[in-house]
């Protein structure tokens, strides 16, 4: 009985202090747009029975609650991990949002892939200029090694580039998942 060929990874960035300042900040923001959104429109309406109500501060107590629930929304985007699984020949990615979210991005079986190889490679360039061609950057370290895959699946074709380990590479090159004259470099 044969083994299945397994490998996964998650890729994190590795120079995270900015990312933790502004996810922090973006945490801050979020308390203080929503107490002075809250506190400007609770005000806002206790005048309405006096008289004196005043179309712009319940203009500024919208904007802070929007601008609150904006931040809510946004916030788990500061903190991305991708999430690369090898099984048998056909690679998922996924996308990992502040280390509860996933979002599923793609699966891509090896033998649809047309051509795959380090960003280095001068195959590479002439797939970034092709304007027809949607690209992917799922990748978080842009000093690692990159590795793009051209495929095309459902009509469209796609450029990816993530960052695998060399085991991973190593692993998607074995036992003939790539067609012949497929991987460049």
């Amino acid at each position: 009985m044969a083994m299945d060929n397994f490998k996964e990874e998650i890729v994190v960035r590795r120079h995270n202090g900015f990312a933790n300042f502004t996810y922090y900040l973006a945490w801050t923001m979020i308390v203080l747009f929503g107490v002075i959104g809250i506190f400007t429109l609770q005000a806002t309406l206790n005048t309405i029975g006096s008289g004196a109500f005043a179309w712009g501060s319940l203009i500024v107590a919208i904007i802070m609650i929007a601008l609150a629930a904006l931040l809510w929304i946004k916030k788990d985007g500061l903190r991305v991990e991708y999430e690369y699984t090898f099984t048998n020949g056909v690679l998922d990615i996924s996308m990992v949002l502040n280390n509860t979210k996933r979002r599923y991005l793609s699966e891509i079986n090896m033998k649809i892939v047309e051509s795959i190889g380090p960003v280095t490679h001068p195959s590479f360039n002439r797939y970034l200029n092709d304007k027809a061609i949607k690209r992917h950057n799922w990748f978080l370290n842009r000093d690692a090694n990159l590795i793009y895959i051209y495929f095309t699946k459902n009509g469209a074709r796609h450029l990816a580039i993530i960052e695998p380990s060399p085991e991973m590479v190593s692993m998607i090159n074995s036992r003939g998942y790539l067609g012949f004259g497929v991987w460049q470099g």
